[in-house]
């Protein structure tokens, strides 16, 4: 008995992309940067879906597979954490090698700063550092990845970079601060340079252990690392609908 992915419809076509628009597999066009509440509103969501986090994009197709979830640009993710980066290496030099703590009492501040308006409102105009990454690709084809990991990997960030608003400016100076300093930076770099999330890994492994609620959807990671394993004899996946698989026996 082999078993394969059917569907009774026609399968879902990827959206295609142009610097400012998304055309949905109907052949409708919508700003690639509206708001998620406004998308909601413009596809007649229901008022308690208008305040979710991340973008809803009608018929989209990641690595194969709908993506009914709520999305966010990934190049956008990365640009951001470039630029964070930058700032958050100008402060730790002034500090490492002329002893001018002051940039760091500002900087880390301004970095959790960011990362609650991120996680509380997405990579918005409202945050600094996610406005001016989104900008910096605005002409670039989006990579579309799941919002949720990203929303817990940047909660940790928030734990991080509070923790070091306190240490610097109360004063805290020696190894406590140069080694939470050289791990932030670390990541930001991974995440910016190779495009490795640590904290969409640790989101994955706590569901995985069931530490965490699955979402109803398994939320695409970049270059496809959260995918499940397809086997060979199901790898003909066909979309019955953006929210509904069926798996049907096949005798033969």
């Amino acid at each position: 008995m082999k078993t394969q992915f059917t569907s009774d419809t026609k399968q879902h076509e990827p959206a295609r992309y142009s610097s400012s628009t998304i055309e949905t597999p109907g052949g409708e066009w919508i700003s690639g940067s509206l708001s998620p509440q406004r998308q909601a509103r413009h596809h007649g969501a229901p008022r308690s879906a208008r305040f979710m986090f991340g973008n809803i994009i009608p018929g989209l197709v990641i690595n194969g597979r709908p993506a009914p979830y709520p999305v966010m640009n990934e190049r956008a993710v990365r640009a951001t954490a470039g630029l964070m980066l930058i700032a958050a290496t100008l402060a730790f030099s002034q500090a490492f090698f002329l002893k001018n703590f002051l940039p760091l009492k500002i900087i880390t501040p301004i970095l959790f700063l960011d990362f609650t308006i991120r996680v509380l409102t997405g990579p918005t105009r409202f945050s600094p550092f996610g406005a001016l990454g989104a900008f910096l690709v605005r002409n670039q084809k989006p990579e579309w990845v799941g919002a949720t990991q990203k929303r817990f990997a940047w909660s940790i960030g928030i734990a991080v970079a509070l923790l070091m608003t306190v240490i610097t400016n109360m004063n805290i100076t020696g190894t406590l601060p140069l080694s939470f300093c050289v791990m932030c930076m670390s990541l930001m770099w991974m995440e910016a340079a190779l495009g490795v999330c640590v904290g969409c890994a640790i989101y994955k492994w706590l569901v995985h252990r069931g530490l965490m609620k699955a979402p109803q959807f398994a939320p695409a990671c970049a270059g496809g690392v959260c995918d499940p394993a397809v086997p060979a004899d199901r790898a003909n996946v066909d979309a019955e609908g953006p929210s509904d698989y069926r798996v049907r026996p096949i005798r033969g």
